[in-house]
């Protein structure tokens, strides 16, 4: 309720995306013109590297299989990663796990916020199907993406949804879901899945990983949607919204 109410008073809200423009709207009750959507950038290291050094060394540095999938992110309840890890441990496949939460099981709090990361926690305890790397430098996530068979995401609900932007900026094909911002940044360029079905999440990852013409389309597509999005384009948007609350 503070909150509402102190948004209300502010001459403008910026968003990183359409659907949290609706939501922020809908929920707060802030009138259209008074919001502004400014879209999120991925940074621009994010690329395909034109040298195997760097793949090659940071497999070794992890120890990571030839084929793999990635995930990027926390374990919150919007991230679906039960259903993720009920997916994939009905296939053959291995799943790198990267952030900071993945780090150790002792560090994860009481708070109910916690409740998803807790059980998967112990459903992948001493699994080697899945491989938890926690936190990693930028260096090591653009390597991770360049090499991985595809990146994961099946969220309920995003507000922006960041690492499929990272991911289709180094050529990584995407499986994710049509969840609250999701299709505004992935467009046609990505597998989508039913977030409520594990067994769609598990279909779509055995496609992505047995079918090579499928990879590289998306690999194609998510390129060319991901330089829609540019650190330029995201500053001149908020530099525009700025200029708008002086006018």
């Amino acid at each position: 309720v503070i909150q509402k109410s102190r948004l209300k008073k502010v001459d403008m809200v910026i968003t990183d995306s359409d659907s949290s423009n609706k939501d922020v709207r809908n929920i707060v009750g802030i009138s259209e013109d008074k919001i502004k959507t400014v879209y999120l950038a991925a940074g621009e290291q994010f690329k395909i590297l034109n040298t195997r050094y760097l793949i090659l060394n940071t497999r070794r540095k992890f120890s990571l299989p030839e084929n793999f999938l990635l995930y990027v992110g926390d374990a919150t309840w919007n991230k679906n990663l039960p259903r993720l890890i009920e997916a994939v441990k009905k296939t053959k496949f291995k799943l790198v796990m990267v952030g900071k939460v993945w780090e150790t099981a002792e560090k994860i709090s009481s708070n109910p916020w916690d409740d998803d990361l807790r059980k998967v926690f112990k459903v992948i305890e001493n699994d080697s199907q899945f491989i938890r790397l926690g936190f990693v430098p930028n260096e090591d996530l653009v390597a991770l993406y360049n090499m991985a068979t595809a990146a994961v995401m099946p969220s309920i609900y995003e507000g922006f949804g960041l690492p499929i932007l990272e991911a289709m900026s180094c050529g990584c094909p995407v499986i994710t879901t049509r969840g609250g911002s999701l299709p505004e940044v992935a467009g046609d360029a990505v597998l989508y899945v039913d977030t409520e079905s594990g067994e769609n999440i598990q279909e779509g990852i055995e496609r992505i990983f047995n079918e090579p013409k499928l990879r590289e389309e998306l690999s194609k597509k998510g390129l060319g949607q991901a330089g829609k999005f540019s650190v330029e384009k995201m500053m001149n948007g908020l530099i525009t919204a700025y200029e708008s609350i002086n006018h």
